[in-house]
């Protein structure tokens, strides 16, 4: 009998320890520690030589906010070009951040295409910036939806032929492959260091930690659809790739462990066709633009030239 009790007692001490490793872990994804903007300047520049600000000097900028489909407004800029192509058409880009970052980071990627002669769109995420934390971050599964009405949204502020694309990193590219089924319009997308699914990037943030996926991710996964509405099993970009035919280039540090490295060749095999690859060689997560600044011009302008965008 009193065996019998030690034994209960000790498993429910491990369902309680279970219960709040996985309640913790679903919290952190959800309401993650977000940066400011003052923070993502800071640590861009410690880590290259562009100041993300620079994107906004000299050029006409125009603030905007976007009513999402679920009620709350996102927060974006449109830094206008001045560059006239031979074909009279105007190019575009909308960029898409990452967990716990925001648009300014992504102002690193505009640079470059800045110096192409694109306007640039960007925007701050659900609970991310200056847009409204009176939700939580939902890892691609709203945002995709924000995304694709967002992009609607500021189509409709230039002209009609205006030459589109979406340049992702992390989660923002993990946003962008899950919308693009619905962006057919779009000429081209850009992924950095996305996921292939969040179910593996839940595993792989747990093998970071040096915890098990059973039982920590099976009870996290049950808490995130049943507390937030969040089935995780529906942010798949491997699914979505199979469903779109909009040009993309995939890139990816090849020392990236936070998104690990191979889910790059996941999310390109699961696309048909009109696909490149590139693997900046050291780089860790999301850091390929500031280790490689000149290779990664090089990569976008001969893929843009490739599919005839500019």
């Amino acid at each position: 009998m009193v065996a019998a009790i030690i034994v209960i007692a000790i498993l429910l001490l491990v369902c309680i320890a279970v219960y709040l490793m996985a309640n913790m872990f679903a919290n952190i994804v959800v309401h993650p520690n977000v940066h400011t903007y003052e923070y993502s300047r800071e640590q861009v520049m410690k880590h290259c030589t562009i100041d993300p600000l620079s994107v906004l000097e000299d050029h006409k900028v125009e603030e905007f906010k976007y009513k999402s489909e679920y009620g709350y407004e996102l927060y974006g800029r449109i830094i206008r070009s001045d560059k006239q192509f031979p074909d009279g058409r105007q190019r575009a880009v909308i960029l898409s951040h990452g967990w716990t970052s925001n648009h300014i980071t992504m102002l690193s990627y505009g640079k470059l295409y800045q110096e192409l002669g694109f306007n640039i769109v960007a925007y701050d995420h659900r609970y991310h910036g200056k847009s409204e934390h009176n939700t939580y971050c939902t890892m691609g599964l709203c945002e995709s939806r924000d995304l694709i009405g967002l992009a609607s949204y500021v189509r409709t502020m230039f002209p009609e032929d205006t030459i589109w694309g979406v340049q992702g990193e992390s989660m923002g590219s993990a946003t962008a492959m899950q919308a693009a089924p619905e962006l057919k319009w779009l000429s081209f997308i850009v992924e950095d260091c996305g996921f292939s699914s969040m179910r593996g990037q839940m595993a792989a943030t747990l093998d970071n930690k040096k915890l098990p996926h059973f039982p920590i991710l099976n009870v996290g996964s049950l808490i995130l659809k049943t507390r937030y509405h969040l089935d995780m099993d529906k942010i798949n970009a491997m699914e979505a790739l199979k469903q779109t035919d909009t040009p993309m280039l995939f890139c990816q540090g090849s020392a990236d462990t936070f998104v690990p490295a191979r889910m790059i060749h996941e999310v390109y095999g699961a696309k048909k066709d009109k696909k490149e690859i590139h693997v900046f060689e050291n780089s860790e997560h999301a850091e390929s633009i500031w280790d490689h600044t000149d290779e990664y011009r090089q990569v976008l302008k001969d893929f843009l030239t490739k599919y005839e965008v500019i």
